[in-house]
């Protein structure tokens, strides 16, 4: 499947995970069911073996994502973590471990997201709504039945291809959301449960957040900048395309929160960063036009633009 791989080793201040979910965690998901999960986020975010650096699996997104669906379990429940500073940033309190307590109608809309509205009459005036908590179920079980032997157990790319061939609307509908969640995150703040060790921010040169000590004059006067090799391809690309140079997480959550929370939106705002403007695109035409006749020119062994 391959849909995110944000490679690049880097270091980072902390890598404690405030709150670890652990043993103690909340659960929803089934042994099982959590099993197949894992395998899931593992091809949207592969890791070792399969990359260099860790992925989705190391950062505990599966196990962030099913104490999500038991957000509820627990009070108050896991949704907003507190702040305004973690331990990251110079504050000598970490208060993003500190969940914040929801109000009534915050408690409502969540848990309606969360659980649906299963059959309750005062929940469905617009309609029915299908939570995450069974989108999730359906999903996960139809997706493990598809494979033979199992989708869990199989290797890497024998999933790589169900998932991509897999037709039932149930799989698609929960892809549509286990694609968001897991780089959400394995890209988000730790004390949600994934980006465990600082996986997501280490693996991109992320610093993290860094209020409240914020960032020196020279860090913001002269930021580091890429160097003529990196810059050439992410504006030429490797192929045919322009390369998409996703190697921030400012931009993946600017382009998850305009995808809607559905992996989807999430493929669309993508195309939409990896087609160059029409400006760039006739730049790039005209770039590739010259390096052509370099080329041409260089196995002819006359001057470039001689002959032309």
């Amino acid at each position: 499947m391959g849909v995110a791989v944000f490679a690049g080793l880097g270091t980072s201040g902390s890598a404690a995970v405030a709150v670890p979910l652990g043993e103690s965690r909340a659960r929803f998901l089934r042994p099982a069911e959590l099993r197949t999960l894992e395998a899931v986020v593992d091809r949207v975010v592969p890791g070792v073996p399969d990359d260099t650096v860790p992925g989705a699996v190391a950062a505990g997104c599966h196990e962030a994502i099913d104490a999500l669906l038991a957000a509820f379990d627990v009070s108050p429940p896991r949704i907003y973590a507190g702040g305004p500073f973690s331990d990251r940033g110079g504050s000598p309190t970490n208060y993003f471990e500190r969940f914040l307590r929801l109000d009534d109608y915050e408690t409502k809309a969540w848990r309606l997201r969360i659980e649906g509205s299963r059959g309750r009459r005062a929940l469905e005036r617009n309609g029915p709504v299908k939570g995450y908590q069974r989108i999730y179920r359906e999903g996960l079980v139809a997706l493990e039945s598809s494979v033979p032997g199992g989708f869990s157990n199989a290797p890497g790319p024998v999933r790589d291809v169900a998932l991509g061939q897999n037709d039932d609307p149930r799989v698609a509908e929960m892809l549509d959301l286990a694609v968001p969640h897991t780089l959400e995150f394995l890209y988000g703040a730790p004390e949600y449960g994934g980006n465990q060790d600082l996986v997501g921010w280490r693996t991109t040169d992320f610093e993290g957040d860094r209020q409240p000590r914020g960032y020196t004059r020279e860090e913001v006067e002269r930021p580091e900048s890429s160097g003529p090799g990196d810059l050439a391809t992410d504006i030429l690309g490797t192929g045919d395309q322009a390369a998409l140079a996703m190697g921030s997480t400012e931009l993946l959550h600017g382009v998850l929160s305009r995808s809607g929370g559905r992996f989807a939106g999430l493929r669309e705002e993508v195309g939409r960063l990896a087609a160059p403007a029409p400006e760039a695109a006739e730049q790039l035409g005209r770039m590739r036009s010259m390096a052509d006749a370099l080329v041409r020119a260089a196995r002819r062994g006359v001057p470039a633009g001689e002959g032309e």
